[in-house]
């Protein structure tokens, strides 16, 4: 056995074209794996891909649907089928009719020790008796309209589980004679088998119910599902019950419509999953495994503990591990899998609904079995590199690949063709195309297979122009520009808080982004509104923010330019850049000027002052004054609102005391610049 792993192309060989880290899209899990088209090939527990079991076309009855399958003894396969409700033998290849029946169909069938086949009948409910030799008649009539299920119970007589308005579980002695053993509260009895100390296990529809029948006749309530329809059961080496639960939307009992879903009355929410349940003999049960399947059609316990699991919907044979983890064992193409029935080896036979077919699920390997991948998007178009693989051919066996690659989500005629690829270096010659999909084939001798665990597909996206998605200064003490917010009934403006003021200048902040996820690097330049070229603020900048410190820059209305590129993912002569400008902004080194024109006395201890405030680059924003070095009072401008570069104002001082008095008034322009004024004056 030899191990083979080819190398994923190096990110350096991608320098000449672009970014120097490519892609590499990696599956290397049964999940990712299990997201692909699996055909003749298992995915196991441990996400390896490997050849599954062999499965093949048995017998083809010519019928519309299969409802049941058994085995008696020497392989002598047997079919029920519907909606002529016959009765057939297979072999290999071929089938023939042994019973037609008057009824619509046959939904359970079992074998007798001594050869004789019953039958299950619906809508009449009856039970029909097929011996090797002499005619089919009518063995036992349960009364009901429907026969789900039927077993052997250990004497020569038979169990049958009947449903259509009430779920029973009856026992038919050898001669026919039928007994009452369990009567539910359900419309149907859809699963039942018999533990090997007589004790009777029956699973419903409706509310998904599982009753225990002990061998003394004590009923009970065994345990509760969550869903609502029990399908299969199956009693493990150490006394577990296992039991395939689901919410019946026409993929399970027959009686059903297809695509029926919603709640049946009474009943529990359909939600269109299924579980296997593990529930040991005290009644504790938990969720063993969530399958990812619609329905649960059978169960069948194998020598080593594991369990094969039947499925419906797309028709997958899983099997199942005592500890709840699984493996992929293999898909049943186009025929939607309803009734199990194993060969004592680890295989069986799958009978179909909707197509009348039965499978052989075989007990060696196939020879041939490929996975083709869900396409994985790129996100933009992409130069191809390497598919990389890793895992073991043993002698006799082999692994190949195949790719292809197209613009369209799913792929169609305007995809490329596969390509087949080499084994020798995994280079891929395809078009370039924003999605990619590959397809590994495994061929083997059936008996030994080999292993894949890991594909990589790696490619090279169209680089991007990176983006600046925001830019925006802040000087000192700037506040937030406040916004319309509408009420219901055509509400104002609601005022917007100061913002925290920038301390140590201007603060120039921005976000950047990139499609192809390069890093990135910014340059900042900043110009006057009446220069002609940007300077250099700041170079090679890997943060989202920058503090300017002003002090030496001219005073003005500035412009800062931003420059993106994503040169630190990209070779020089292949990096992109892009520029985003600020809006104008003024830079205020003066303070305000601040006049105190004159102080007149208006008698009665009133003192009247005027003045002005000026600012050359930006506006006044407040004003305050005080007396005597006492607290400051707000000041507002003859106009009460500071709006502009050129304030007046007008002061009336109130109930004076006579004396010498010290004003002092102060002014703040928009950018923190602070301006003061003093006189002294008395009052008479």
């Amino acid at each position: 056995m030899k191990s083979l792993s080819i190398l994923i192309l190096t990110a350096a060989s991608f320098s000449s074209t672009g970014a120097v880290t490519p892609i590499v899209w990696k599956q290397d899990t049964q999940e990712a794996f299990s997201k692909g088209d699996a055909a003749s090939v298992s995915i196991t527990r441990d996400g390896e891909i490997r050849l599954g079991p062999t499965l093949t076309e048995y017998a083809d009855t010519g019928e519309e649907f299969v409802w049941s399958i058994a085995r008696g003894k020497q392989n002598r396969i047997f079919a029920g089928t519907g909606n002529d409700g016959r009765v057939y033998r297979l072999s290999e290849g071929s089938s023939e009719l042994l019973f037609d029946s008057p009824e619509k169909a046959i939904f359970s069938l079992t074998v007798g020790d001594d050869g004789t086949v019953y039958a299950g009948s619906s809508p009449g409910g009856l039970i029909y008796a097929i011996p090797r030799k002499g005619e089919p008649h009518t063995f036992a009539r349960t009364d009901d309209e429907h026969v789900w299920v039927l077993i052997g119970d250990g004497r020569g007589g038979l169990y049958a589980a009947t449903g259509g308005q009430t779920g029973r579980v009856l026992r038919v002695s050898k001669s026919g004679e039928v007994t009452e053993v369990l009567k539910t509260s359900e419309p149907n009895v859809t699963s039942l088998i018999r533990a090997s100390d007589g004790t009777l296990y029956a699973g419903t529809d409706q509310n998904g119910l599982i009753y225990r029948v002990s061998p003394s006749g004590t009923v009970d309530i065994f345990y509760d599902t969550a869903e609502n329809e029990v399908k299969a059961l199956v009693i493990a080496e150490d006394g577990r019950l296992l039991a395939g639960a689901m919410n019946s939307s026409g993929t399970s009992t027959p009686r059903s419509p297809p695509g029926q879903n919603g709640r049946k009355a009474g009943g529990k929410e359909s939600t269109g999953q299924s579980v296997v349940y593990a529930i040991r003999p005290s009644g504790s049960g938990w969720r063993l495994w969530d399958v990812p399947a619609p329905s649960v059609q059978a169960l069948d316990l194998l020598p080593d503990g594991s369990v094969t699991v039947v499925t419906g919907g797309e028709g997958k044979v899983f099997r199942l591990y005592p500890d709840g983890s699984h493996s992929v064992l293999t898909t049943v193409d186009e025929a939607q899998p309803w009734a199990f029935v194993e060969d004592g080896q680890g295989g069986g036979w799958i009978a179909s609904s909707g197509s009348g077919q039965v499978f052989r699920l075989g007990n060696s390997l196939s020879r041939e079995g490929s996975l083709t991948s869900e396409p994985e998007d790129f996100s933009l178009v992409t130069r191809w590199g390497r598919i990389a693989w890793e895992g073991e051919t043993p002698t006799g066996s082999g692994v190949s690949f195949e790719v292809r690659a197209g613009n369209g989500e799913l792929p169609d005629e305007t995809w490329g063709d596969w390509s087949k690829i080499s084994s020798s270096n995994g280079e891929l010659s395809i078009r370039e195309a924003r999605y990619v999909q590959y397809r590994v084939t495994l061929t083997g001798d059936g008996k030994q297979s080999p292993s894949v665990r890991e594909i990589s597909v790696s490619g090279l996206p169209e680089n991007v122009q990176p983006l600046v998605v925001d830019l925006s200064v802040r000087g000192p003490h700037e506040e937030k520009s406040g916004g319309a917010s509408g009420g219901k009934n055509g509400g104002g403006r609601r005022p917007t808080p100061p913002s925290t003021e920038t301390a140590g200048g201007w603060k120039i902040s921005w976000t950047g982004a990139d499609v192809n996820n390069d890093s990135l690097v910014y340059t900042l330049h900043f110009k006057g509104r009446t220069e002609k070229t940007w300077k250099l603020l700041a170079e090679d900048l890997t943060d989202n923010s920058y503090r300017w410190d002003t002090e030496s820059a001219p005073e003005g209305s500035v412009q800062i330019r931003l420059t993106v590129s994503d040169s630190p993912s990209n070779p020089e002569e292949l990096a992109l850049t892009t520029d985003r400008k600020s809006a104008p902004f003024k830079i205020d080194h003066s303070e305000p000027e601040v006049r105190i024109t004159s102080i007149q006395n208006n008698g009665d201890r009133q003192v009247t002052v005027t003045g002005t405030i000026s600012d050359a680059t930006s506006y006044v924003k407040s004003a305050a004054y005080s007396l005597n070095s006492g607290p400051w009072n707000v000041l507002f401008p003859s106009d009460q609102v500071f709006d502009s570069g050129e304030e007046e104002l007008a002061l009336t001082l109130r109930r004076l005391e006579p004396g010498e008095y010290t004003l002092v008034i102060r002014a703040t322009d928009s950018r923190g610049n602070m301006g003061v004024a003093k006189r002294v004056f008395d009052v008479k």
